[in-house]
């Protein structure tokens, strides 16, 4: 009854249990950031905030170091307790300095995970880009009055680019409020308009509602060599239609050239190899004489099934490991599907390097035929954190595969290496390890929280799978990016140089990546040194 009226009576002291699905906010006094007794009064309103069972109490928005400071120190006296309700910096995305104010306050109380941020957008209706703002951690979008317009029924909407801003903040997990003007007035009917947006807005297919599910969710990469797959993972990896209609396009143009070149005669059937088979869906998609080479012996078993009722024992199996298979027949075209999502992190280069050395023959066509590894300084405050959170000092010295959301990469990605398996490129005695160095303009002032990768592949000339934001696979989603977290964030000014190092190392058992990033005036110092924190078993 109280709430949807818009507001509390004096007797409503108590947000009930019935009500909890709303947003419902305690507004700290002015005096939290007036210094003298600003610590107990700040005590004895927060208390009573938990008391009544808000869902965050929100500060005043504080301007220039010294307010910043002192909101901070009673902020982390507040934020020690073991519980009570999260804390809301209120923010004026508009005003001049407004990223910097907020960082200040969030270094000061140590990233606290119960710290969170209002942003009140622009009230003269600048759409200016919130990219910075949606890696933060924004509890509640502030909308005002002011910047709907009425439209030809005399009902409030928003322009086209203020529309298409608010609905890509609901894409993001938080509570929309609209700000009355200063006239008072009711605000009904753009709350209204703003659950049509919400309901306009369109549903992702089953591939995108299977990644949604993985939304900045940590995620420890593949370790496929040392490892067994389950069969739910393998079955994950084949709901993406996209990757296997560029596999089957790069597979039946590698059967055609090799077909051309052999002219008229033919001369013996084409022998193509799927080595690392999994449970089979490339192999469904191949029209020739096909092997199938699986080490997982529980992946092996569904093999023999689909060879008995799908592929009519037409298929050859094999339970080897693919670096150390030597068939008498050598196959014409090796195709794997090994990339990772750093391209080289689950151990293509060394597993294919292996398979071409004792199972290729002359010419053998190698799909995939190249891939690269690409890197870009990302701020990413949810991830940061969550690696933190695991309580173990290699959580930050792990690479993670994540679906990043609440992330902004700061500045376009940069090649940090690449590999190639094309017949000229081969060597007797590869050597996988790799080292690089990038330098990045930083966009605008942020927080570097680690290091996005990502990867393309030319699976044959003319075929390719990327998952670079400027060019990824469209409706692509079997890789996300990879996330090599910093122990400590480093804060960067609009054109500061980045410079993120790449290691890959490889010693006889694993392979490891170090990694570092230097800017203006900090280090991050080098990560997982000697793969003291993870590593991929050979």
């Amino acid at each position: 009854r109280v709430l949807r009226r818009g507001y509390f009576a004096p007797d409503d002291l108590v947000v009930q249990s019935s009500e909890s699905a709303y947003c419902v906010l305690g507004k700290a006094s002015p005096a939290w950031i007036g210094g003298g007794h600003a610590g107990g009064l700040a005590a004895r309103e927060y208390e009573f905030a938990s008391y009544v069972g808000v869902r965050g109490v929100v500060v005043p928005a504080t301007r220039g170091a010294d307010e910043a400071a002192e909101c901070a120190r009673l902020l982390c006296a507040l934020l020690a307790r073991e519980a009570g309700p999260p804390v809301l910096v209120r923010v004026q995305a508009a005003v001049d300095g407004a990223w910097q104010q907020w960082n200040r306050i969030r270094l000061l109380c140590d990233h606290s995970p119960r710290l969170q941020v209002l942003l009140e957008l622009d009230p003269a209706g600048d759409a200016a880009d919130m990219r910075q703002w949606q890696a933060e951690p924004v509890r509640v979008v502030v909308v005002a009055a002011q910047m709907f317009v009425a439209n030809a029924s005399g009902y409030p909407v928003l322009r086209r680019r203020q529309q298409q801003a608010v609905q890509r903040w609901m894409d993001f997990d938080v509570a929309l409020a609209v700000q009355q003007p200063d006239s008072g007035g009711a605000v009904s009917d753009h709350i209204r308009y703003l659950r049509h947006l919400a309901a306009a807005r369109p549903e992702h297919g089953p591939a995108g509602a299977a990644a949604d599910e993985y939304r900045d969710v940590l995620q420890a990469p593949l370790q496929p060599l040392a490892d067994h797959l389950a069969s739910v993972t393998y079955e994950t990896f084949e709901l993406d239609a996209p990757k296997y209609e560029h596999y089957e396009e790069a597979m039946a143009r590698a059967i055609a050239d090799v077909a051309a070149r052999r002219g008229s005669d033919g001369g013996p059937p084409i022998v193509l190899a799927v080595v690392g088979a999994g449970r089979g869906p490339l192999v469904s998609r191949a029209d020739v004489d096909v092997v199938a080479v699986e080490k997982n012996p529980n992946a092996l078993v569904e093999l023999q099934r689909k060879n008995v009722a799908l592929w009519g024992g037409a298929v050859t199996l094999v339970h080897a490991d693919m670096r150390r298979w030597a068939p008498e027949r050598r196959a014409d075209i090796l195709v794997s599907e090994l990339l990772g999502s750093f391209g080289d992190n689950e151990l293509s280069p060394e597993c294919l390097d292996g398979a071409l050395a004792r199972a290729a023959a002359p010419g053998c066509v190698c799909i995939p035929r190249r891939y690269a590894a690409y890197m870009a300084p990302v701020s990413a405050p949810a991830l940061f954190r969550r690696a933190r959170e695991l309580g173990d000092a290699r959580g930050l010295e792990t690479p993670y595969v994540v679906n990043m959301h609440a992330a902004a990469v700061l500045a376009a990605e940069k090649e940090a290496w690449s590999f190639c398996h094309a017949p000229a490129e081969r060597h007797a005695d590869p050597c996988n390890e790799r080292v690089c160095a990038a330098a990045f303009a930083a966009q605008g002032a942020s927080l570097v929280h680690g290091i996005a990768g990502f990867f393309d592949a030319e699976l044959y000339p003319g075929v390719e799978l990327s998952t670079r934001p400027q060019s990824h696979t469209e409706g692509m989603y079997s890789w996300f990016p990879i996330f090599f977290p910093l122990r400590l964030p480093l804060t960067v000014a609009a054109g500061d140089a980045v410079v993120v190092r790449m290691w890959r190392r490889v010693s006889d058992t694993r392979v490891w990546y170090e990694w570092c990033v230097d800017a203006a005036h900090a280090t991050s110092g080098i990560h997982n040194a000697g793969g003291s924190g993870s590593w991929i078993g050979l």
